[in-house]
């Protein structure tokens, strides 16, 4: 396969034209040539040859020499061009790490029990049962912070495992005064106070912080493993766990 075709193929993986390349590479062959010479030289239309070369200036892979009438242009080393190339690559790639990372997190999610990669950006996910794989996720067995004025969220199995975690760790548990009845129950060695109204939820522990909004009758939710992200959860639960008042038991 010939250099130009190798190159075309490269071409399209990087949003190049054949006519991008057919100029580069009649630079490359015959040193500077003005525009109307890489016209001739690479077969490109006369009327497409300026906004051709402007492109390659634009990225990088050609010279221009103004001082010069008519002006000349030259080729920038295959060497350092290839470099410019991986570092667009690379910042594509590294642009798309958000994104892949999203898609891990719902596969996560669907596939429970068969994957055990973590995230560690910040991830939306809709949907109440998503939102209880998220929070099941992010408890673990150390330290946990509960901040909800959703029942919804306080279902058999996050309270089975809120309790197995308190039996040897610190729980806090702070909800809204609609809600205190079903948790007042709960073993003492869980702190439970209340406040008036919670905008949201929240679930802080050694897995992540998830933070919970309910949208009409959706739930969405934000996940992150981020340690500040987690210090500012941690930070605003203090606040409201310190405006609130421990329910009598």
């Amino acid at each position: 396969m010939s250099i130009e075709k190798r190159l075309q193929e490269l071409a399209r993986l990087v949003g190049l034209t054949s006519y991008d390349i057919k100029a580069y590479i009649a630079l490359v062959e015959n040193g500077p040539l003005t525009a109307r010479d890489i016209a001739v030289k690479a077969n490109i239309p006369s009327s497409k040859v300026y906004s051709v070369l402007q492109k390659l200036y634009r990225l990088g892979y050609v010279e221009i020499d103004d001082k010069k009438r008519p002006e000349f242009f030259y080729a920038v080393s295959p060497l350092d061009v290839f470099s410019r190339l991986m570092q667009r690559f690379s910042e594509y790639i590294n642009s798309t790490k958000p994104l892949i990372d999203s898609l891990q997190l719902m596969y996560e999610s669907t596939y429970k029990g068969k994957v055990t990669a973590q995230s560690e950006s910040l991830y939306v996910v809709r949907g109440l049962d998503s939102t209880k794989e998220l929070i099941m996720k992010s408890m673990g067995y150390r330290n946990l912070d509960v901040a909800t004025p959703y029942i919804e969220l306080l279902d058999y199995r996050i309270l089975s495992m809120v309790e197995e975690v308190s039996r040897n760790n610190e729980v806090r548990l702070l909800v809204s005064q609609d809600i205190i009845n079903y948790v007042k129950d709960l073993p003492p060695r869980i702190h439970i106070r209340v406040r008036d109204k919670l905008f949201g939820g929240g679930f802080v522990g050694v897995g992540g912080v998830v933070l919970v909004i309910k949208h009409g009758t959706d739930y969405i939710s934000l996940y992150s493993r981020q340690d500040y992200i987690v210090d500012i959860a941690k930070t605003y639960f203090n606040y409201l766990w310190n405006g609130s008042e421990a329910i009598q038991r």
